[in-house]
């Protein structure tokens, strides 16, 4: 039975069901509509039905008679013979794959998924002919959405929409599934894992490469070269005698089964970034303008799988620089082994991001700028671990605000840590001195307002009225206006509770 012929079989069932109980007939509808998004092989086809029978059996207590129960299920019955019948039919395969330079047939040795082995075909085919598939488990809950929205499954073109946030669905990210940034790593690299089809050309694994490729083929930010390299893609496909059960252990084995695969720490990506900008740096025959630093930070941006975008590129420039004062320091000032210090600059590299922000007046990079000394303090202290986190990197900038503080931190650094609860003391420690520089800024800003609006009150009441008319511009009275109708309600209650208590 073709799956033409069982939408239109089930299609009478679902008539039935609701002649039954409109309810009924509801809920034998959504089981129907979500197995049929697809084409069904014999197995697929034969479980929904079984599907159909559970609802039909769990609401027959309920709502049905048993006359009505009995007349459902031998036609459900008869349906599950017709289906049975043609078992032994293979589906079409949706796709061709094409052999080309040395690629196609029988993918060897057999690959395994799951425990299982499953045969299966190399070959090429056009990245626009895969449909990407619309009942990802990645994208459940907007495919939801979208049926909700439109009594239907999307098509190829919609599940692109969706995974690209071009479709806008209430509660969605955007570029929730990072398409842009493989579309990226793509574009330089190409496809390097082999996408997995179904026999129907149904995508068991690789819909976002897949999407990633469409968007590249799709988009002006991408080279003719970008483009010619994901026109085709190298896939392995399931053979012929493939089952659902083959199907469904490919799922798994590549989703749920761990590959092994340890992705480079921060501090290597940011690494092998810097040498490269060392040597783009090197090859100029003159030193860069601020125009031509720009232009070579963007070519490194796309040359490591970022796009256009030099964010990443600055971030992770900084964060080496600092991370190499860092070493340098230990290294020759603090005389200690080399391959420990680049161990503690590996460990704490997240650090040096934030010890690298705030280059303006008041930011934690330009505190550390103006004292050597207490740049020197906090390398002693992330070397020693005795940071409880990297948050409170953040609160640095209030140190030199406050010298009694540094001295306590310095205590601290001098303090010997030989157990794990000396190192914690420690922590809980410089979290609290840094937590008081904190406080006492807090204070100081209190006092300091008051002063200054002690001060602002004497210049407004020696200000002669008729400079209110002749010097203060339309604007500077408006927003003089508007500053005290602000916080007049407040002074006001604040005042009145004042007098209670007094």
């Amino acid at each position: 039975m073709n799956n033409v012929t069982l939408r239109s079989a089930l299609e009478s069932i679902i008539e039935t069901a609701r002649e039954v109980s409109s309810d009924l007939g509801a809920e034998v509808e959504e089981v129907v509509r979500e197995g049929l998004a697809r084409p069904l092989d014999t197995a697929q086809a034969r479980r929904l039905l079984a599907r159909i029978v559970e609802v039909v059996d769990g609401r027959a207590a309920e709502v049905i008679s048993d006359s009505d129960t009995a007349a459902l299920r031998r036609d459900l019955q008869r349906l599950d013979s017709d289906v049975g019948a043609g078992r032994d039919t293979p589906r079409p395969p949706a796709v061709t794959l094409e052999s080309r330079e040395g690629l196609g047939g029988p993918v060897t040795p057999t690959p395994v998924f799951h425990g299982r082995k499953i045969p299966m075909n190399e070959g090429i085919v056009k990245t626009l002919d895969i449909p990407l598939w619309d009942h990802n488990e990645r994208l459940e809950i907007h495919l939801e959405q979208f049926r909700q929205a439109n009594g239907r499954g999307p098509t190829s073109d919609e599940v692109l929409d969706l995974m690209l946030s071009r479709m806008q669905l209430p509660g969605a990210l955007d570029d929730e599934f990072e398409i842009r940034k493989l579309a990226n790593s793509i574009a330089v690299s190409g496809v390097r894992v082999a996408p997995i089809l179904a026999r129907d050309g149904t995508l068991l694994d690789g819909n976002r490469r897949v999407a990633a490729c469409c968007l590249i083929l799709s988009s002006d930010e991408f080279t003719p070269e970008q483009k010619s390299r994901v026109r085709d893609l190298y896939v392995w496909q399931l053979s012929e005698h493939a089952t659902a059960d083959d199907e469904e252990a490919v799922v798994v084995s590549l989703n749920f089964e761990p590959d092994g695969k340890l992705p480079w720490p921060e501090y290597v990506k940011a690494r092998k970034i810097h040498e490269e900008w060392q040597r783009v740096l090197a090859l100029e025959p003159r030193t860069p303008g601020s125009k031509r630093l720009a232009e070579l930070k963007r070519s490194l941006a796309v040359k490591f799988a970022y796009g256009s975008d030099t964010g990443v590129v600055n971030r992770y420039l900084k964060m080496v620089d600092l991370a190499t004062e860092f070493e340098d320091y230990h290294v020759n000032s603090r005389e200690r082994d080399m391959y420990e210090v680049r161990h503690r600059a590996g460990e704490y590299f997240q650090y040096f991001d934030e010890l690298a922000k705030g280059a303006s007046p008041g930011g934690v990079a330009h505190t550390l700028g103006q004292s050597e000394a207490l740049k020197q303090l906090v390398f002693d202290l992330l070397f020693q671990g005795k940071f409880k986190n990297w948050r409170l990197i953040r609160s640095l900038r209030y140190v030199p605000e406050n010298p009694e503080y540094q001295a306590k931190l310095a205590e601290i650094r001098d303090r010997n840590t030989t157990t794990p609860d000396d190192l914690e003391q420690a922590q809980d420690d410089v979290e609290e001195v840094l937590g008081a520089c904190v406080g006492k800024r807090a204070e100081s800003r209190q006092l300091g307002a008051d002063a200054r609006i002690a001060s602002f009150v004497r210049f407004l009441e020696g200000l002669p009225v008729g400079a209110f008319r002749d010097e203060l511009s339309d604007k500077s009275l408006t927003d003089l206006l508007r500053a005290l109708e602000l916080v007049r309600p407040e002074v006001e209650s604040i005042l009145a509770l004042r007098s209670e208590q007094s």
